[in-house]
């Protein structure tokens, strides 16, 4: 179907006001068709003349390389002359070698045959005028038909191109058209493959948004069932009663905290050497002092009655007035209720274990530690691929307003080409809207 239409417009030698873009690459073929009308024929020709030339330009670098020199030439513009010769046949048969004639007569084979062989020439010309200098002063005949051979030869180079006169801006935009297709092509790939990467990122998200929803049921589920209801009562008493275990120890403290500076005086005063106190009263003022709580579960008794039998003995021990208040402080413990104290102690340590316990053996906030373990991770992992699709819907807007941005250019590109406007269906390409 394409070709019956290319045919036809190449019969016509019309480019045609309309084109879509997956044959944009006929059109711009049919273009250069009609923009370089004669230019193939035109080719053919002056293509058997190059080759006629290049066949004399070998013939005559080939009499160059074989002459002999006169031999009433000075032997040092000999030796000048020929060694100058030996470069210019070297460039000259450079020059024939690379001329190879092409079999295509488009505009872009005919161009580049064109400015290939002519860079040679000019170099011959430009690079090497001293070199024809030297070798013309030895061969001045020789050299004669070289010179005539190259002028020949760029006079028909100049004639090959002739139908492209005055069409070099149409010859950058048919260059220009056909890399803005590739690249249109090619954003337009982009695009795909980053909207497929849209999909895939977003069906990772759907994925993760079940799998939260359904851990989030589960949770309430835990939440609801007659486990969890007992988990948060055994919950809500061992924290009761640790407050209590607090309350209750720090009560104590200040139970024992009016003889405190009584008994780091006693133990300073055996430290320092100014009393020596037994070993029995050494270890009740220390515990004592560490811990009232836990001297409570030793005989605390018998440490008060030892350090009042201390203080009693030795007038000189402490102050009148503190010693009196000390006495009468430890006479006020000796009559609490130290022991019923101790009791409720004792008995809240050990309701606190034996709870603390029963929590352990109960695996129900195990497996709800876990489901929001599982939550938070899986929010953690969608609030990423949500920013990853963020991204790069970003990208894939960006590269729609470039490829927006490319179609324009292809339009002006195409009018530039034809002269008149041109109207591409670009129906296959991916736009935002």
């Amino acid at each position: 179907m394409e070709r019956k239409w290319l045919n036809r417009i190449l019969g016509k030698e019309k480019i045609p006001s309309t084109v879509a873009f997956d044959e944009i690459d006929s059109w711009l073929e049919v273009a250069s068709k009609s923009l370089f009308h004669g230019l193939s024929t035109n080719a053919d020709q002056l293509y058997e003349e190059i080759s006629k030339i290049r066949e004399r330009l070998e013939q005559h670098t080939s009499e160059l390389h074989d002459a002999e020199p006169d031999e009433n030439m000075p032997p040092q513009i000999a030796k000048i002359g020929l060694s100058n010769r030996d470069k210019m046949v070297k460039h000259l048969y450079s020059l024939t070698e690379k001329m190879l004639i092409p079999a295509q007569t488009d505009y872009k084979t005919v161009l580049s045959f064109y400015e290939k062989t002519t860079s040679s020439i000019n170099f011959v010309f430009d690079k090497s005028s001293r070199t024809i200098y030297y070798v013309r002063s030895l061969f001045p005949e020789e050299v004669k038909e070289v010179i005539t051979d190259l002028k020949q030869l760029k006079t028909a180079l100049d004639q090959l191109i002739t139908p492209m006169k005055g069409k070099e801006s149409q010859i950058m935009n048919l260059e220009r058209a056909s890399e803005l297709a590739v690249d249109i092509k090619e954003v337009k790939s982009r695009i795909e493959k980053e909207k497929e990467n849209v999909c895939a990122l977003e069906a990772e998200c759907s994925a993760l948004e079940r799998r939260i929803e359904m851990e989030g049921e589960r949770l309430h589920a835990i939440e609801e069932q007659e486990e969890w209801t007992r988990f948060k009562e055994l919950e809500t008493e061992l924290f009761s009663m640790k407050e209590e275990l607090n309350a209750l120890e720090s009560d104590v403290s200040k139970l024992f905290s009016p003889i405190n500076k009584a008994l780091n005086l006693l133990k300073k005063q055996d430290e320092t050497g100014r009393r020596t106190l037994t070993p029995e009263t050494q270890r009740a003022i220390s515990s004592i002092l560490s811990s009232p709580i836990q001297a409570l579960g030793k005989d605390i008794n018998g440490f008060l009655l030892s350090i009042r039998d201390i203080i009693e003995e030795d007038a000189s021990s402490l102050k009148e007035r503190k010693r009196d208040t000390t006495l009468k402080w430890i006479d006020h413990l000796l009559h609490s209720e130290l022991s019923s104290i101790k009791g409720k102690h004792e008995g809240l340590q050990s309701r606190i274990e034996e709870v603390m316990g029963k929590l352990a053996s109960m695996t129900i906030l195990k497996e709800r530690e876990e489901l929001e373990k599982s939550i938070v991770s899986a929010k953690g992992q969608l609030s990423r691929l949500q920013g990853e699709v963020a991204r790069t819907k970003r990208h894939v807007f960006s590269l729609e307003e470039e490829l927006i941005e490319k179609k324009g250019l292809l339009s002006e590109v195409l009018e530039g080409i034809a002269g008149k406007k041109i109207d591409v269906e670009f129906d296959l390409l991916t736009i935002h809207e």
